[in-house]
This record gives structure tokens, sequence and C-alpha cells, in this order.
């Protein structure tokens, strides 16, 4: 069951939504529905680690760190088997 939510939106926000609607054929209401679960899944725990992890690091740390990984990866045996 649904239920009635008042908001304030600006205008550009609003003519964005009205175009979405007649341009989707769809309600204002469903995109209004899934641009939150997208937001959600975007700044949730759901989100993949590694990408939550990325933005604690500044660049020079960040270039540190591919550095180490790709030293470590090409000291190491590695082989596939695509049988």
């Amino acid at each position: 069951m649904k239920k009635a939510v008042n908001l304030r939106l600006n205008e550009q926000t609003i003519e964005i939504l009205e175009k979405l609607s007649h341009d989707l054929e769809t309600t204002k209401t469903d995109i209004i529905e899934q641009s939150i679960r997208q937001y959600y899944m975007q700044n949730t725990d759901e989100q993949n680690d590694l990408l939550r992890f990325a933005g604690m690091l500044d660049r020079t740390q960040a270039d540190a760190m591919v550095a180490d990984i790709a030293a470590d990866r090409d000291s190491k045996p590695f082989s596939l088997d695509f049988t």
C-alpha cells in the first residue's frame, strides 16, 4: 500500500521529473521510487567493499597501493586452465 508524501523540489528537478515521466511513459512516483532505490544501493553497505575503500585514499596512497599490488602480482606464478 502506498502512502502520500509531501516534499519540496526545486523547479529544475520538477521539470526533469515531468520530462522523464512523459518520455518514459511512466509515473513520477515510479521514477522517484526507482531513483531512491538506486541511490540507496550506491550509498549503503550493500555496495562493493572495494568501491567503498577506494574513496578513502588520496592519490599518492592509491598510486602506491596499485604499485605494490602490481609488484606482488608479478612475483607470483600464475596459470589459467581453459579446459
